[in-house]
């Protein structure tokens, strides 16, 4: 029985930290988080640019090489 109870204590105890260290979370606006999402969409797009030019470039020279 004092095995439960040890369960139990260090159960409530771990709630009561996460909740302690939830309230001090940041959550960002919803300007913050637009800004945020632009700027990974704009990101992926020019590494996605970027990456299809060397792939066009490394295919072209393959191509060449192989004849």
């Amino acid at each position: 029985m004092n095995s439960l109870k040890s369960y139990f204590n260090q159960g409530v105890s771990f709630v009561t930290e996460a909740w302690t260290e939830l309230a001090k979370v940041h959550y960002p606006s919803p300007k913050e988080t637009m800004q945020a999402t632009i700027v990974v969409v704009g990101l992926t797009f020019v590494m996605a640019l970027w990456l299809g030019v060397i792939d066009f470039f490394a295919v072209r020279g393959v191509q060449m090489l192989l004849g």
